[in-house]
């Protein structure tokens, strides 16, 4: 059979067509994809066997600009460009498109697709950009950003256009847009942080309702669509914060600069007003363009205090105190309203890297949201689901978040899981049943989190449900966020670090207009909206991927000093070479290698030890520290004999 969809590669080497909804992916093996690039629009031929549908590429409908990082080689006619990642051809510069690079430049190339249907073992490129990594960074940062071509200066031109840009005329602005300037906002953030997007303010209105202001930076002001710097921010799709560097989406001349929502300074904003009823309950929501003027720069670390013992620090003004009170406790109806909802909220953890001065990693940790974060995320919640629902009452394509409900495969699999732990019998029959009828689910899955709250399985058992979790990502379908137990939800916060939000931005400028866009214009949008959907979502991963790694690898460079030491941990899974165990203070996990193990094997997914010891998955040990790979991020742990109690 024939199936159109658009060409998704895979890492490893090949290739899925994803179609469009209600069909199963194909799988395109390398030799299968005649030419096509990723994201190009194919027809395949598709025929089901064992594992699901497989296929070959018959035509390519549309074409997709198509990006290589590696380093380039200089041959005798010829340049090339060895890959950092599977690429399922050879790819040829020749010499009129290599620019200025040499022998072992690491770049960025643009693939030129090959102008017919044919096996293809071979494209040609031409060379877009180094990639231009400053002399002083660390050589993991610098091993992670080549892995994964991420660039890290901005081009010369893209500098100069920022700086151009950046000069508003705000009083020409004031003019034309809600002026915002006494209204009492604020932001709130890490005490690092440097970019604000977001500032935010509450107000009691008369008859007990509330109005929320939530203030986002107008970067689509400044950032046009089809200028250099809209396809340097496009290209590069999210900032990239690492523990002690950040690769900014914008150049910093706006993104530290005119776009940052910096206290005591007049900035462009796009303003949403959501009026509450007393217990969060959304009455009214209005959208616009404005302009305002943070009263405060405020961070977690010293809100977090205050909340939690309602002691007003002497540096915090009473009127910003004030309503910081007051949106803690919105905060908190509007969670509430989220989880009878069917919201999920496992309160996992992050892991924490603090730099010591020379460089070196001073301290690894976990750190919980304190009652500041949480306030933040909700009106942040908040205001992207108001935003959401604004753009649908104009009959507005929308960029969605996504997050579909767990397949049953994999909720089974963390069944298993959570019966190999010893989940009581009754706890798991509903959960079956939940899992059967496709109902509660939610529900059911925050509840067996709560059961774990209080004891060392709780990370665990979090982990394990969220790897029983699909993905959230883009799609020009509304197809619901099972995370946040609802429809309609965008991202609109952080335009200055997501290319996702700016696109809102976008739209809502289209709205804001007095012209009424044309049913071309909006058929133009959603054309391009499927089309964004799945590229920003592979760069988000992208620039996931990249942040967890440096983590590993800070991490395995802390655990280097703590050779020989002894930790307890738990048993995150049984693999038939060894089973990985997470120990518990610094946060990280490790290997113990089964050959390593003396008389000791694997059997029925348990990991048996003689003298009739048997570890099974979540299981807690206590294992010393053996062997460290920095260079990789790898930790091998050697099991200690269990302690008597």
């Amino acid at each position: 059979m024939k199936i159109q969809g658009t060409v998704h590669w895979n890492r490893k080497g090949f290739a899925f067509v994803v179609p469009e909804a209600g069909r199963s992916d194909v799988f395109v093996p390398p030799e299968g994809l005649m030419g096509a690039m990723d994201g190009d629009l194919v027809e395949v031929w598709a025929y089901r066997e064992r594992k699901g549908l497989r296929g070959e590429v018959l035509s390519i409908l549309k074409h997709s600009p198509t990006t290589v990082s590696g380093t380039y080689r200089e041959r005798k006619k010829l340049g090339y460009v060895e890959p950092f990642y599977p690429f399922p051809y050879t790819v040829v510069v020749p010499h009129e498109c290599r620019g200025v690079v040499r022998d072992g430049d690491v770049v960025i190339a643009m693939v030129n697709p090959p102008k017919s249907i044919a096996r293809t073992k071979a494209v040609t490129a031409r060379i877009e950009r180094l990639l231009d990594i400053p002399e002083s960074t660390g050589d993991d940062l610098r091993y992670v950003a080549i892995k994964y071509g991420l660039p890290w200066r901005f081009p010369e031109e893209v500098e100069r256009e920022g700086l151009r840009v950046s000069a508003i005329d705000m009083e020409a602005e004031l003019s034309r847009r809600r002026d915002l300037r006494d209204r009492v906002l604020f932001s709130i953030d890490g005490v690092t942080a440097k970019d604000f997007d977001d500032a935010v303010g509450i107000e009691r209105l008369d008859g007990g309702n509330f109005l929320l202001t939530v203030a986002i930076a107008d970067v689509a002001y400044a950032v046009k669509n089809g200028t250099l710097l809209d396809e340097e921010a496009k290209n590069r799709g999210f900032s990239v914060y690492f523990p002690e560097e950040a690769i900014p989406m914008l150049p910093e001349v706006l993104s530290n600069g005119v776009m940052s929502l910096k206290p005591d300074v007049d900035r462009l904003a796009i303003a949403v007003e959501i009026r509450l009823g007393p217990r969060g309950k959304i009455l009214d929501i209005d959208c616009f363009e404005a302009v305002i003027r943070s009263k405060a720069r405020l961070t977690y670390e010293e809100l977090n205090p205050f909340l939690n013992s309602n002691v007003r620090p002497s540096s915090l003004d009473g009127a910003v105190a004030h309503r910081v009170m007051e949106l803690h406790r919105m905060a908190r109806h509007l969670y509430r309203n989220r989880t009878k909802g069917g919201a999920l909220d496992f309160d996992i953890s992050e892991v924490g890297i603090t730099i010591g001065f020379d460089g070196d990693v001073e301290k690894v940790y976990r750190y919980q949201r304190g009652p500041a974060e949480k306030l933040i995320e909700e009106a942040m919640l908040c205001a992207n689901h108001a935003v959401c629902r604004f753009l649908q009452k104009h009959s507005m394509p929308v960029l969605y978040r996504v997050h579909e409900p767990p397949s049953p495969d994999d909720l089974m699999a963390l069944y298993e899981t959570l019966r190999e732990i010893g989940l009581e019998k009754r706890e798991l029959d509903d959960l079956y049943r939940s899992i059967k009828k496709r109902k509660d689910l939610s529900c059911r899955l925050q509840h067996i989190s709560r059961l774990y709250e209080d004891t060392p399985l709780h990370s665990f058992v979090n982990q394990h449900i969220l790897r029983a979790l699909k993905r959230a990502r883009y799609s020009s379908e509304d197809l619901g966020h099972f995370g946040l137990g609802s429809s309609c939800y965008t991202h609109f916060t952080s335009p200055i670090r997501r290319y996702s939000d700016l696109i809102i931005h976008r739209i809502l400028k289209m709205v804001f207009r007095p012209r009424t866009p044309s049913e071309k214009e909006l058929g133009k949008l959603e054309g391009y909206l499927r089309y964004m959907g799945p590229e920003i979502s592979e760069k988000e991963k992208k620039t996931d991927d990249a942040m967890f790694e440096v983590i590993r690898l800070k991490t395995a460079a802390y655990m280097q000093r703590h050779l020989g030491d002894e930790f307890a941990g738990v048993v995150t899974s049984i693999l038939p070479y060894g089973m990985f165990v997470e120990i518990f203070d610094p946060p990280f996990d490790g290997l113990v290698a089964l050959s390593d193990v003396k008389n000791a094997r694997v059997e029925e997914g348990k990991f048996v030890k003689l003298r009739k010891r048997t570890i099974s998955i979540g299981d807690i040990v206590n294992v010393r520290v053996a062997r460290v790979d920095p260079l990789k991020g790898h930790v091998d742990f050697t099991l200690l004999p269990q302690r008597a109690d």
